[in-house]
């Protein structure tokens, strides 16, 4: 029996999901976020044996498209994400309390067309939100990887690779190899001596192993993955069964404030900038509202205020 305020799941069907943080606070500061929470739904779709043919991981927000044969292992697979990565987010930030809102949003598509216009939608995210200009262009939503094997970093050489880059690479492999995601303190050690080259082609190879995203399921709605991509660019699809008051949204914000704080300002990372005292995070909202031109709703929720 469904309780009461869960979403509607239904078995053999495919799922817009939809999660996002209470007050619109920011997740994802940096590769490193990105890559651990691809990480932990890799190895949770694989134990749960969930079939994923979309992800856009937006700065506040995730978005999956999900076949779900058992609504019971649906929820214990949202479950258990939501619980392993707030942990790792929540130690690394010094942070508490729930980083997603509850319940998840989720609803079904019954309909060819509906299906379609939600695949689209997800991808197109990144397109709507200002973060790329195509939506094959955005290295968060995953799509390029179904083309190419390293789209956004050089050709990968591991046999000509220098000792720090082949190091960090044989431990992903095992990583991955044993069922384990990645966590912050692994990822600090393995690229702190990567240039940023190395570091690119890093992030490419990581994406590779632990990716996940069933490709050929949401091209079997279009001809081919082109004329699939073709579609997205021409139309970003539709949702109107989520509330959403993100997308459309101007997203760039985000990453300028963050280069202001951790380049301009000499801060290095978000890390030390969420754990000053709510006092001096007000100080530093009111500093890039006038220097970045950010608007005070922007800056608290980068500040998480």
């Amino acid at each position: 029996m469904r309780r009461k305020n869960q979403p509607i799941v239904r078995a053999n069907a495919i799922h817009h999901v939809y999660q996002n943080t209470p007050n619109g606070y920011l997740i994802f500061y940096s590769v490193k976020d990105y890559l651990i929470c691809f990480s932990v739904i890799s190895v949770l779709a694989r134990r749960y044996s969930i079939q994923i043919s979309g992800v856009s991981l937006m700065p506040d927000h995730i978005h999956l498209i999900v076949y779900v044969e058992d609504p019971v292992r649906f929820r214990a697979f949202i479950r258990e994400f939501t619980k392993v990565f707030t942990r790792l987010w929540n130690q690394h930030y010094q942070q508490s309390g729930p980083l997603f809102n509850t319940p998840f949003g989720c609803t079904p598509k019954l309909a060819h067309k509906r299906i379609r216009s939600a695949i689209a939608y997800v991808y197109n995210n990144p397109v709507e939100g200002r973060l790329a200009a195509r939506v094959e262009e955005d290295r968060w939503n995953f799509l390029a990887y179904a083309a190419a094997k390293s789209p956004f970093s050089e050709k990968l050489r591991i046999d000509k690779a220098r000792w720090e880059l082949r190091k960090a690479l044989y431990t992903v492999k095992a990583y991955r190899k044993e069922g384990r995601w990645l966590d912050y303190s692994l990822l600090e050690k393995v690229t702190q001596q990567l240039s940023l080259r190395e570091t690119q082609q890093f992030i490419d190879y990581v994406v590779r192993k632990y990716n996940f995203i069933d490709y050929t399921a949401a091209t079997a709605f279009y001809e081919s993955y082109e004329s699939m991509v073709l579609a997205f660019n021409a139309n970003t699809g539709s949702e109107y069964e989520l509330v959403e008051d993100t997308y459309g949204k101007d997203y760039r914000c985000y990453k300028k404030m963050i280069r202001h704080l951790c380049l301009a300002k000499g801060y290095v990372t978000m890390e030390r900038v969420l754990t000053l005292p709510q006092t001096d995070r007000r100080r530093l909202g009111q500093m890039l509202m006038r220097e970045t031109g950010a608007s005070d709703t922007e800056t608290a929720k980068l500040l998480r205020l």
